[in-house]
């Protein structure tokens, strides 16, 4: 693919290329990453791990989400509350309503950002900066400036979402690593 030389055309072409994955290839491409990801050092010391409901063939991370709470770990998913994110405590899907863009979102108080190790960040694409473009209504953006600098920052995306450039802008918080089912692209190597 042809990389698209402005954001607004960048996200309709990964979003289509997303789109056409097959259950299947969702399955086993999230398999993957939900391998490396219980690699990554950051991500096994955290004991509050903030990650996020998959919607339209996004990395599905269920499964690694349940095994994190099986291990004793808290769980943070993002509920929206007016235009921002709030980080509340995931316990299980059906303590969950579904939001109105159609996402799982836990019931329960929010949660201090303080409290937060390691973000796990969907995004429609990353670029080896670390720089993430996202679904354009900019709640990552608000939210990730206020958490504190020691949270590892991690996006998660397939191969083909990772790019040349996503047009960042000088706000744009950087990733500290970005994960796909083909490789890891270190961006801060100061969490290692």
């Amino acid at each position: 693919m042809n990389q698209p030389t402005t954001k607004a055309g960048l996200r309709q072409a990964i979003l289509a290329a997303r789109n056409l994955l097959s259950p299947a290839q969702v399955e086993e491409k999230s398999r993957r990453i939900m391998e490396r990801l219980k690699e990554i050092e950051p991500l096994r010391q955290a004991r509050v791990i903030m990650a996020y409901s998959s919607i339209r063939n996004e990395v599905n991370l269920w499964p690694y989400l349940e095994e994190m709470l099986r291990q004793g770990k808290t769980i943070l998913l993002p509920r929206v509350e007016g235009d921002m994110l709030e980080a509340v405590e995931f316990r299980a899907q059906g303590k969950c309503r579904i939001s109105s863009f159609g996402i799982q979102e836990p019931l329960g108080p929010g949660q201090p950002l303080e409290s937060i190790e390691a973000v796990l960040v969907p995004g429609v694409a990353f670029d080896g900066n670390g720089h993430r473009l996202g679904y354009g209504r900019g709640f990552y953006d608000r939210f990730l400036p206020g958490l504190p600098p020691s949270v590892f920052l991690c996006g998660v995306a397939y191969e083909f979402q990772i790019v040349d450039a996503v047009f960042p802008e000088e706000q744009d918080i950087p990733m500290h690593w970005i994960v796909s089912e083909q490789s890891e692209v270190a961006v801060d190597m100061r969490f290692f």
